[in-house]
């Protein structure tokens, strides 16, 4: 597919003439968010719906209150006496996107409040889109069941979640977000596939088509239905053909991919839905989405960026997260590719990447694999993404394959999980699939924890509720433990602790450490400093952490070199 996608660009620019002369986009990132006045800049009142506020409070951990303030509208006015048409606005990013040419992006680059201008990313939609692998169908077999799964029994036996399916579990009254091509989820006589139209009669989608920039500037309509082809794993239902687990949730369904002629979606379409969604109160979003290597002149990813922080829609993932919205996300298909690896988001501390089996649960060869750039196994579970059975644009189904299709089985998962229990965390619901998973002792690079099991999942998750009962969390290393690992290797308790401005660390070494980091980690197992990244001598070194914007809570600290490892908590006030 990525040999035909370098065939049709050249026509479809031959045919685009307009395409052609577009002046690139970029992410202009500010330094902060003051107004003329040089006070910061607040939210509107009713930009956070009352859902997504509750879910905060239950889920979310702090954030600065600045975080739902807009860019300047200082900011703004000079860059538009530049002549910069802004296209998105990322509050959480403090960004905004627009098309510069060479002259533009000095001259805004150079402005004193720009802190960085960076190319947008776009999404090849080849490599991540391939056509669905058809099948010979299977014949229903409704067993002894409450309800016939037809066809999708296959997918859902592999994932083990028939069995909180048979006992009501369905994600009813929980909000699953799915960022995506064109869904057609209405209703009516000629909208709509019927394995869907339950959601629109029963009044349970909202969508919106992020799109339209691109549609003005390239031509042309959305006709790719990969979105509702996704949707349909996770929500769709009608029995005797197609059942996914969260067939009872509420959808909110984002259209980010520009998908005619094999156009490359882009990032700030990601950026802008996944903002959406989260002040509407979503619980849970779906992307079967990614972003690698791109068009020639834009900035392309690295492997070395693979690290959790770099990627823009990285560090969108992660932000929903921080505000207690549990994100999965495919691996991507590039497993037998040159590329390999997994791609942004992915790569994100906090997202739930998903993985790809065969029916036979052995291991998709085109599934990517992990590890990232700062050695965290990748991905965290997988599904089945080979023959998976979908409801196709033709108004029948097909089977295909992709890890596109694995993401929104888990992604429906998750829906039951937080049926069972609302106040589930997005590093609980994702260490609860770990931890329940198929080859939980043993992860790996390839199927990560295992195939996941959804009926423990959500076993799990409902104990989790109980407020007796200790849920599962990140591993932690004991200070006994620690002192086992570190051999020769510790840090003092830092001082002061807790600390306000800054905390200094005393690291000791007993011989010389090639590379050794001390990283600090929020509540969710995000890195969110790194006070120290280098060579270590034998003997005592202090190093100082500052507070600088980090938000006040418990967070853990943890020392790295040569295989070992030192560990504790240290706690920021405000």
């Amino acid at each position: 597919m990525t040999r035909a996608a370098s065939i049709l660009l050249p026509l479809m620019l031959a045919t685009c003439p307009a395409l052609a002369q577009q002046s690139p986009k970029y992410w202009i990132f500010f330094a902060d968010k003051l107004d003329a006045a040089g006070k910061t800049t607040v939210a509107e009142d009713g930009y956070v719906s009352d859902r997504a506020l509750e879910r905060r409070a239950r889920r979310g951990s702090a954030v600065p209150a600045s975080i739902d303030a807009p860019v300047s509208p200082h900011y703004m006015e000079t860059l538009r006496a530049l002549g910069v048409d802004p296209v998105f606005e990322s509050r959480w990013l403090n960004a905004i996107s627009a098309r510069l040419d060479a002259d533009g992006r000095e001259a805004v680059g150079a402005l004193p409040f720009v802190k960085e201008v960076r190319a947008v990313a776009p999404l090849s939609a080849a490599e991540w889109y391939p056509a669905p692998l058809v099948y010979p169908m299977p014949t229903p077999n409704p067993l002894n069941s409450r309800l016939d799964y037809g066809p999708s029994r296959t997918q859902l036996e592999v994932a083990n979640a028939i069995p909180p399916l048979e006992r009501g579990i369905n994600g009813d009254g929980v909000v699953l977000g799915f960022i995506d091509t064109r869904f057609d989820l209405t209703s009516g006589n000629h909208f709509g596939h019927r394995a869907l139209r339950h959601i629109a009669d029963d009044g349970r989608v909202t969508a919106r088509d992020f799109t339209g920039v691109d549609q003005q500037h390239y031509g042309g309509n959305q006709s790719n239905l990969h979105g509702m082809n996704v949707a349909s794993v996770a929500a769709g239902f009608e029995e005797g053909q197609l059942i996914g687990p969260a067939y009872g949730a509420t959808i909110f369904a984002a259209t980010t991919e520009f998908a005619p002629h094999e156009r490359n979606s882009e990032e700030d379409n990601f950026v802008a839905a996944l903002e959406w969604m989260e002040t509407e109160g979503v619980d849970a979003v779906n992307s079967s989405l990614g972003y690698t290597t791109f068009d020639a002149g834009q900035r392309s990813y690295t492997h070395a960026d693979l690290d959790g922080d770099t990627g823009v829609t990285t560090r969108a993932v992660d932000r929903a997260a921080q505000l207690g919205v549990i994100v999965v996300t495919s691996a991507g298909n590039s497993g037998t590719g040159p590329w390999r690896l997994i791609s942004t988001p992915a790569d994100a501390d906090s997202v739930i990447s998903v993985g790809g089996v065969r029916s036979d649960r052995s291991y998709w060869p085109s599934s990517s694999q992990g590890p990232t750039a700062d050695g965290r196994t990748k991905p965290e579970v997988s599904a089945q993404s080979s023959g998976v059975y979908f409801a196709s644009s033709s108004g029948s189904y097909a089977s295909g394959g992709g890890t596109s299709f694995s993401s929104p089985m888990v992604a429906g998962i998750v829906c039951q999980m937080l049926q069972v229990n609302p106040g589930l965390t997005p590093i609980e619901a994702r260490e609860i699939l770990k931890a329940t998973a198929s080859q939980k002792d043993a992860p790996d690079n390839r199927l990560g924890w295992g195939i996941v099991d959804a009926d423990a999942a959500v076993m799990e998750a409902e104990r989790c509720a109980d407020p007796n009962f200790a849920c599962v969390t990140p591993e932690t290393v004991s200070v006994e433990e620690a002192a086992r690992l570190a051999d020769g290797l510790s840090v003092d308790a830092p001082f002061p602790n807790p600390f306000a401005s800054s905390a200094t660390f005393t690291v000791r070494s007993d011989r010389f450490v090639e590379h050794a980091r001390l990283a600090v980690y929020d509540v969710l197992g995000r890195r969110v400093a790194v006070p120290y990244s280098g060579p270590l001598h034998a003997g005592a070194r202090e190093i100082t952490l500052q507070a600088g914007s980090l938000p006040a809570g418990h967070y853990v600290y943890r020392l790295e070199g040569d295989g070992r490892i030192a560990s504790g908590k240290i706690v920021a006030l405000r």
